[in-house]
């Protein structure tokens, strides 16, 4: 995408001319411009502080279009017909052309993250690391937004079930599109955010959830129960279609005797005997194993390991998927197996090695 960008960039001005100290003050402006548009999104309020000291006479002029409530159409021509393009000088027509392309995208209300790959794409290639470097900066400082609304449906289940096999959640997401994908996602609770996440990376999974946080405070309840209906739609269509295959929704969960099971063994343990068993278990396996565990084991788990470890488990349970129903159990069993040993040896009660050794043996 960057590249095609730049290639057309190049029909169209002579960027290459441009020199590397401009180009650097170019970025600079883009980075200005690519925080206004992640300050716009709460209303023009910043955009119209910013166009009153603003002294650069392209973006000052389109900063006054958008504050007024242009379209991208009329921004086009405002700007054009305020501060004509100066064809005549590289530089300026690329200073230009990334304002008119960085304030189209605050109009169009697309994320910063995309406003900014698309202005610098217009300074070369050898931005791509500089640009990555500053969206990575920008995802690090992000704070965590508590859900305000959550459409009640089977899309939550759905997405579950997809994500049993990422192929076919990013097929689906593809399928939608991205305005219907993030609008559909915006009413559901956090777990299929979380499910979505790893198929756009770092900064395009930062750009998903704060676009579905966005949605959520723009779209209404019906507007967002439309947009979940038309994703269900796109899934049924690929299913009909054989392009993607929905396995029984019970094959998710654990059996729920067996998470009660591993659940009542994992609480009758020591701390300690947690804490020394846990240290060796490999990310993966517990991650997997606490698929199958209620809430308060967690709680037991976590508050009886260290800081580091932890870091180490909930690390493991983000990079995790969902399983199918045999995987939870396998890996509970296996799990309860390691437990069973750490508690002989340290000749825990009975009532604990009966529990574990139940949990160990399952073949439900």
């Amino acid at each position: 995408m960057i590249r095609a960008i730049v290639e057309a960039a190049r029909d169209s001005l002579d960027a290459q001319k441009v020199s590397r100290q401009k180009k650097d003050a170019l970025f600079e402006l883009a980075a200005r411009i690519g925080l206004l548009a992640e300050l716009s999104r709460g209303g023009v309020a910043a955009i119209a502080k910013a166009s009153a000291t603003e002294r650069r006479k392209p973006l000052k002029a389109g900063l006054e279009l958008v504050a007024a409530g242009t379209s991208a159409e009329g921004l086009d021509l405002g700007l054009e017909a305020s501060v004509p393009r100066p064809r005549s000088d590289p530089g300026a027509e690329l200073e230009w052309v990334l304002v008119r392309s960085g304030l189209r995208g605050i109009v169009e209300d697309e994320h910063y993250s995309v406003i900014m790959r698309r202005m610098t794409a217009f300074l070369g290639p050898e931005y791509f690391d500089k640009t990555e470097a500053w969206l990575a900066e920008r995802v690090k400082r992000r704070k965590s937004r508590a859900e305000n609304l959550i459409v009640p449906g089977e899309l939550p289940d759905v997405i579950r079930i997809l994500a049993m096999d990422k192929r076919n959640l990013e097929r689906a997401l593809r399928a939608s599109g991205r305005d219907i994908s993030t609008a559909a996602l915006a009413g559901c609770p956090q777990e299929s955010l979380d499910l979505a996440r790893p198929l756009y990376g770092k900064i395009g999974a930062a750009a998903l959830e704060d676009d579905a946080s966005h949605l959520r405070s723009r779209l209404s309840g019906d507007e967002i129960e439309q947009a979940q209906a038309t994703f269900l739609e796109v899934v049924r269509s690929l299913e009909e279609r054989g392009e993607l295959r929905l396995g029984p929704e019970d094959e998710l969960s654990a059996d729920p005797a067996f998470v009660a099971a591993l659940t009542k063994a994992v609480l009758g343990l020591d701390s300690s005997l947690i804490k020394g068993a846990f240290r060796g278990v490999e990310g993966a396996l517990l991650a997997t194993a606490m698929q199958g565990m209620m809430p308060e084991a967690h709680d037991r788990i976590l508050g009886s390991i260290s800081k580091k470890e932890i870091k180490r488990i909930l690390d493991a349970i983000d990079d995790s998927d969902p399983l199918p129903r045999r995987a939870v159990q396998g890996a509970g069993s296996e799990l309860a197996h390691r437990l069973f040993e750490a508690a002989a040896d340290a000749k825990a009660a009975r009532p604990v090695l009966e529990r574990l050794a139940a949990v160990r043996d399952w073949e439900g």
